[in-house]
């Protein structure tokens, strides 16, 4: 397939923004559904410009999850919790927003809790499938009173998309700048929503969550399987060290159990926000292939939700993007190294 060229990518972006700038928003459906897209192009698919289907279904379970988060009480007072949740339609709360409450409540707020109960998690995947070919799907493409339809063919109706040659290339290529655009369209749009309700807190934040997520047991089980050493350097851990997204979380949200490592603060703190070296990109994909399953078992026994085969694909889809971009790799403190096709051998 052909990728491309670059005055194709460039009105591809011009298409993102026009959907965001001159769309019609009741609710906030299609910011999650343009995330979900773009999260299941860089799960699932390539950079060869390929077109590809996929349907409500297949999207459905990221849109669900950016709710999820979004599903909590934001402030503190005396009204009910219920009363408290942002809103994020004009009317009543959106019925996917409704129906993840009501999860919230039968699973303490556990994501990975919803998730392991098969017949509840699927029941919720099932009506955000539908809801999403009802509503966000056929109205997306539609800026002012004309259809701009770049991403899929404008059948009108029904569960099934095929996105169009480059879609998924241009997704892969720009996802940050994508995510960024995305989640500033529907920050102002539910600060507009709940302007009673927000006081100073940081509502991106509180949305879309931070770098620094909580898993409780997270520590104890990286200790283990790393024999209480730096993930990094090898060297003992003397202190509880820092957990570590391998991927960093500025170049995708990826928090799933098999992206995280656990490094002394000052390696971490040297790492920053760069892609680790062909050498720890080895180790970890070693580690994963050594002690995957086991790992997985002891996420589930701690809630922590985990994917290694996605996690794989977020990962080589974040080394092809910097090796496209020439960016270097952390290699130990202040050294980094230019990146070469070296990572492509480990991954393939």
């Amino acid at each position: 397939m052909t990728i491309p060229i670059a005055e194709e990518q460039l009105k591809f972006i011009t298409n993102i923004q026009r959907i965001l700038d001159e769309g019609a928003f009741v609710a906030t459906y299609k910011f999650a559904l343009i995330m979900a897209i773009a999260d299941y192009a860089v799960k699932k698919g390539d950079d060869t410009g390929a077109p590809l289907q996929l349907t409500t279904r297949d999207i459905a379970e990221s849109f669900a999850e950016y709710y999820w988060r979004q599903a909590v009480p934001y402030a503190n007072g005396n009204l009910p919790a219920a009363v408290r949740v942002l809103k994020q339609g004009t009317g009543m709360q959106p019925v996917v927003l409704r129906r993840i409450m009501e999860l919230h409540g039968l699973f303490n707020g556990s994501l990975s809790a919803a998730r392991k109960d098969a017949r509840a998690w699927g029941a919720l995947l099932n009506k955000v499938a539908a809801t999403i070919a009802k509503m966000p799907l056929w109205k997306l493409q539609v800026v002012g009173r004309r259809v701009v339809p770049f991403l899929y063919a404008q059948h009108g109706s029904g569960n099934i998309i095929n996105l169009q040659p480059g879609v998924v290339y241009n997704f892969r290529r720009f996802y940050d700048l994508i995510r960024n655009f995305v989640q500033g369209a529907w920050i102002r749009h539910v600060r507009i929503l709940n302007v009673n309700l927000l006081g100073e807190t940081d509502l991106a934040e509180f949305l879309f969550g931070a770098e620094r997520t909580l898993f409780p047991g997270l520590r104890t089980i990286l200790k283990s399987v790393q024999s209480d050493t730096c993930f990094y350097c090898k060297s003992k851990l003397h202190e509880g060290g820092d957990i570590d997204h391998f991927v960093p979380w500025s170049r995708y949200p990826l928090d799933l159990g098999h992206n995280f490592v656990l490094a002394h603060s000052a390696c971490n703190r040297s790492k920053r926000d760069f892609l680790a070296a062909p050498s720890h990109l080895e180790n970890w994909q070693k580690r994963n292939q050594l002690h995957g399953r086991t790992l997985g078992q002891e996420f589930d026994a701690c809630c922590i939700l985990h994917n290694q085969e996605a996690t794989e694909k977020i990962t080589f889809w974040a080394y092809s993007q910097a090796e496209t971009a020439g960016s270097n790799l952390w290699l130990r403190k202040d050294d980094v190294t230019p990146i070469d096709e070296s990572w492509r051998l480990l991954l393939r």
